[in-house]
């Protein structure tokens, strides 16, 4: 049975686009816990012409079907830079590949996580829609936690510590569709490889400062429970990077010139239901038990 729909494992190995995938998690767990397989990509940035996800699409749909859960973490659409010329077209595009990807894979539970690029209100109402009818598709505004992992887009700066600074932050991705002129010099610079310079040359722990800070805010006493942390944003890949205490592992992104990765984890299924559950029930039940 799938987890009831939405809302409110530990550490990664990492099958690179394009190479033959290595999907075993080699660590040991202990065997009264039925662990399940769980894979996590983002910043696929769909709808761009920066995109280079489509001919990427073959891995992606192995690890759909060797996953019981696939997270996708942020940034799998990109509304402002979208090469259609108006966002209903925009959306139409978006809903038919959500379609196809959850009905062709009905045994994996998909997790749709909100990045600045893909924050849109209209995206919520999408996602909420094709739930509906897909038991198998849920998705969260900010963060998924499960057990002693959470996955969050990233993108957190120093102006956007807080839940609230976070979502204002975000309203500034809701403009208009860029210019075309804009789409063709942002590709040109993309393929000179500038992007990936600026992210490579960019210390990991200046983005791990700014996601620590979010969480302790965000999750309050529960922080404590963490021990990975997937995010994305930075379209720099990172496995198993440690900082105080925590491991850090970001995907990279599907852009042309920028490295990707598919990365896995380990989760115990009830946590997943735990935190798909509806606010309102976890509510009834927090009521029926007093606490």
């Amino acid at each position: 049975m799938k987890p009831p729909l939405k809302r409110s494992p530990r550490g990664a190995t990492i099958c690179e686009f394009g190479v033959g995938p290595n999907m075993g998690n080699h660590r040991t767990y202990q065997a009264t816990m039925r662990l399940h397989k769980g894979y996590t990509t983002s910043d696929l940035h769909l709808l761009t012409n920066r995109s280079s996800a489509g001919r990427l699409m073959p891995s992606l749909h192995r690890a759909a079907e060797a996953a019981d859960l696939f997270v996708l973490n942020g940034d799998i659409f990109d509304f402002q830079w979208s090469v259609y010329p108006d966002l209903g077209e925009s959306l139409a595009c978006v809903e038919n590949w959500i379609d196809r990807l959850v009905s062709r894979h009905p045994h994996c539970q998909f997790v749709f996580i909100m990045g600045n690029h893909d924050s849109l209100p209209a995206y919520g109402d999408l996602l909420d829609g094709v739930s509906e009818r897909c038991s198998n598709l849920a998705w969260e505004p900010f963060y998924l936690k499960l057990g002693s992992s959470v996955f969050l887009h990233g993108d957190v700066g120093s102006s956007s510590h807080s839940p609230e600074a976070l979502a204002t932050y975000r309203q500034r991705w809701h403009g208009p569709r860029r210019r075309a002129w804009l789409h063709t010099a942002y590709l040109a610079c993309t393929r000179l490889g500038i992007p990936r310079l600026i992210h490579e040359c960019t210390p990991v722990k200046r983005y791990t400062a700014d996601v620590v800070a979010y969480l302790k805010a965000e999750m309050g006493p529960s922080f404590a429970e963490l021990r990975d942390v997937y995010f994305g944003h930075t379209h720099k890949p990172v496995t198993d990077y440690v900082w105080h205490g925590l491991r850090f592992h970001n995907t990279g992104a599907m852009i042309h010139g920028v490295r990707s990765r598919i990365q896995t984890f380990t989760y115990d299924p009830n946590e997943l239901q735990r935190a798909l559950e509806p606010a309102e029930a976890v509510e009834v039940t927090q009521d029926a038990t007093g606490r």
